[in-house]
């Protein structure tokens, strides 16, 4: 008896440590983007437009499968998210040496936000098998913003300013695949949409001298492909 009941808690271990080495893996992925915006935020007669404007992030993240369909992940990844609009400066709230108290209009060729992503999501797999698995994705991401680049065309204020200050939330959908390389490695990839993109008003921007800063909302459709690895 002592022998089956010692053969039994050693079957029980074997299989708990087999299924927590299933449970994680780790993922860095590239994540190309077209962020959606108005082509200008300068004046509220002139026409306005959505438009797109390409840009590039990176992310790690760590996938935790709470069963055989469902998981969870939660990472960090970075971009500067370029918007090619218009949106005066105003170059009276900027940092010395670039503070002027000038009054003439600057009108933004460009700017970029730099910003640091904190994503949190939940996903199910609608495909599971061996080789390849297929999955439903939502969730949210917290938005740090460490610094705003300006081109206006004036070298006193063009320059990249610190911000450190959180931008917003982010909440997308979206569905992926995973492609089985090796034992331990698979091919990863997905495509989201963010259907909410809350943005804290930009103090260096400007509609109405009297209304102060102006946020700039903006969307964006990602597609995010890299390497998944089993722990």
């Amino acid at each position: 008896m002592r022998q089956l009941l010692t053969l039994a808690l050693l079957t029980l271990v074997v299989q708990a440590t087999g299924q927590k080495q299933n449970k994680w893996n780790i993922t860095v992925q590239l994540q190309p983007e077209l962020t959606i915006h108005q082509n200008q935020y300068s004046s509220i007669v002139n026409e306005k437009h959505r438009m797109a404007t390409f840009n590039m992030g990176i992310s790690s993240a760590v996938q935790y499968n709470l069963t055989n369909r469902l998981f969870f992940n939660f990472g960090v990844g970075y971009i500067a998210r370029k918007l090619n609009t218009s949106a005066i400066l105003d170059q009276s709230t900027l940092p010395a040496p670039h503070f002027s108290a000038t009054k003439e209009l600057n009108h933004t060729y460009f700017l970029s936000y730099k910003t640091l992503q904190i994503p949190v999501n939940i996903g199910y797999k609608v495909i599971n098998n061996k080789k390849f698995k297929s999955f439903l994705l939502a969730g949210m991401s917290a938005n740090y913003l460490l610094a705003a680049k300006y081109k206006v065309g004036n070298a006193q204020y063009d320059a990249t300013y610190a911000k450190g200050y959180w931008q917003g939330i982010s909440l997308n959908a979206g569905i992926g695949t995973d492609l089985r390389l090796t034992e331990n490695i698979s091919l990863t990839n997905s495509l989201t949409w963010s259907f909410v993109n809350s943005v804290r008003k930009d103090h260096f921007l400007k509609l109405k001298a009297d209304e102060g800063g102006i946020a700039l909302p903006h969307d964006y459709l990602r597609f995010s492909i890299g390497i998944k690895k089993a722990l």
